[in-house]
């Protein structure tokens, strides 16, 4: 072959290679099931102290299983990752610092397993002297407190907790963090995966009774519903009262239809047609179920219960 050919050919097949290579950046993902079919289980390699643990993470990290399930032979492909970005609008900021009573936290509009390796980055950029990480979890330890991950209410974002120090000052670095880099390509934890969950806002009708389910602990849907009805639309519902020993709520709730007569005359009295209500918050685990009832615990027809759930639900989904 003439020496013009060969250079023509290897220029060819270095412009195919460097091509190629871009298959796997802005997000594209690497196809790892061979890697991960032929690896071989070894013992975890012993670091000295002087180094920082949260440098260092396993090759092929294999995320907690929450079942029973065992892949069969078949089940040759691995999934695919879920998608990174939220389902929001565009004009959803990518982070903002949420506040309801003493909580405070950080929401995410990305899922876990994009943001768990930025929350990494933001302890190895500041000096965090960890003790241990948990990405099925979402938590890194350190020997000040701990950072926290885990998913949002709604499918697609998360929110971060900070205990390390103070925790407005540890939130507001976390965040600034997060802003500047929130940009940049850090990729996706196949081991926080987990973190990421399905639809946590349900509206059911159980024996004729309207009620909320919410995929959250006590804790998380008390500091939820309470930062979403304080923040509520004021010409629809007003937040009057709170018992958070009972998990109750006292509203105010002004009906669709109350300028046009309706169910809401059941009550008998008119307060430029703000009804009264009482929220009940139950809860069993990590499951917390909301219903309706008039103020001193009575029954309220189902159109009503129904619309004011469903108005509640749609601040939360």
């Amino acid at each position: 072959m003439k020496p013009i050919l060969k250079w023509m050919l290897l220029m060819l097949c270095s412009s195919l290679a460097l091509a190629g290579c871009g298959l796997f950046q802005d997000g594209n993902y690497y196809d790892r099931n061979d890697e991960y079919r032929n690896a071989k289980m070894s013992e975890p390699l012993q670091l000295p102290d002087s180094r920082n643990p949260i440098r260092y993470q396993d090759s092929m990290p294999v995320p907690q299983a929450d079942s029973d399930f065992m892949a069969s032979e078949a089940d040759g492909d691995a999934p695919r990752p879920q998608p990174l970005a939220a389902s929001q609008g565009d004009d959803q900021p990518y982070v903002e610092l949420r506040e309801a009573g003493s909580e405070r936290w950080l929401l995410i509009n990305a899922a876990p397993a994009s943001v768990w390796p930025r929350l990494q980055g933001f302890a190895v950029d500041h000096g965090v002297n960890t003790t241990a990480i948990d990405a099925a979890n979402g938590r890194i330890q350190t020997a000040q407190g701990a950072l926290s991950l885990r998913q949002g209410l709604r499918s697609g974002t998360s929110e971060v907790r900070c205990d390390i120090g103070g925790s407005a000052q540890c939130l507001s670095a976390v965040k600034a963090y997060l802003e500047a880099n929130g940009g940049a390509d850090s990729g996706v934890s196949l081991a926080a995966q987990p973190l990421d969950q399905n639809e946590r806002v349900k509206l059911l009708n159980r024996q004729g009774h309207w009620q909320l389910d919410l995929a959250l602990d006590a804790e998380r849907a008390w500091s939820e519903l309470l930062y979403q009805l304080q923040n509520f639309d004021a010409e629809r519902l007003k937040l009057v009262d709170q018992n958070r020993s009972a998990g109750q709520f006292y509203v105010d709730y002004r009906p669709l239809d109350a300028d046009s007569g309706g169910w809401f005359d059941w009550f008998g009295d008119d307060n430029d047609g703000f009804q009264h209500y009482r929220l009940q918050l139950d809860s069993d685990a990590a499951t917390t179920t909301l219903t309706v009832s008039d103020p001193d615990g009575g029954e309220v027809p189902g159109a009503a219960a129904r619309e004011l759930l469903d108005a509640i639900a749609a601040t939360l989904r």
